[in-house]
């Protein structure tokens, strides 16, 4: 049976828990024993469910890839893009290890380019937030968290992983600015309930946009608004 609330568990592991390749990295020992004492889901008795949840990322992961576009050297940025942040970007922060999402481009100017942040599992998305089906995406069912915009180097960006339509960036664009607004057909999200648990997933959420944005001031809050950097 579905539990939002263990899935939510399963996203911490996602995005703060350290892959296998930095976890057995002799480099990285003393941030992994720092990492085992605050997280419970590196520790001994939940280790044989981390390998499967190791698994299941790497299912998802190999999806996107396998999707992938070959690199060209006219390769351009553009809005409606579904791209990874690089890995060598994931990094170290207060014991946690934040990977890099993937992202959908909203805005290309030169060398800094302004993404939304996406999640694979659409029961987490909330108002505000525009679902989007495989047909749409090219890879698979998502979400783009509208209210979780922030600006990365261009540089920082994986090549393509798959691509919306070019009407799917403005209306994300057009979300995130605005009231909430949906086009025709759109799945709306439900309202948020009291102690809903995608309220701790949007705080989980702009902790990691925080790792990756360039701006030197983060989101205020899982709420907040980006703009364009000076």
């Amino acid at each position: 049976m579905y539990s939002r609330k263990s899935a939510l568990s399963q996203a911490k592991v996602f995005r703060t828990c350290p892959p296998s390749h930095i976890a057995n990295d002799f480099r990285y020992k003393s941030d992994m024993q720092r990492h085992a004492a605050i997280c419970p889901y590196c520790s001994l008795q939940v280790r044989e469910e981390q390998k499967r949840w190791e698994k299941l990322t790497a299912l998802i992961q190999d999806t996107l890839t396998a999707n992938a576009s070959p690199p060209h050297d006219d390769d351009n940025i553009s809005p409606g893009q579904l791209r990874h942040i690089k890995a060598e970007r994931g990094r170290w922060h207060e014991g946690y290890f934040y990977n890099p999402p993937l992202v959908l481009v909203i805005e290309s100017f030169s060398q800094d380019v302004r993404v939304a942040q996406t999640y694979h599992d659409i029961y987490f998305a909330g108002p505000g937030d525009l679902i989007l089906s495989e047909e749409q995406t090219g890879i698979m069912p998502l979400f783009a968290e509208c209210r979780n915009t922030y600006w990365v180097k261009a540089a920082h960006l994986d090549r393509p992983a798959g691509k919306t339509d070019a009407d799917i960036a403005t209306i994300v664009n057009r979300l995130a600015r605005d009231t909430p607004a949906y086009p025709d057909r759109a799945l709306q999200p439900k309202p948020f309930a009291d102690q809903d648990v995608r309220i701790y997933f949007r705080e989980l959420e702009a902790q990691v946009a925080e790792m990756f944005n360039i701006r030197d001031t983060p989101p205020a809050c899982p709420y907040g608004r980006s703009d364009r950097p000076e």
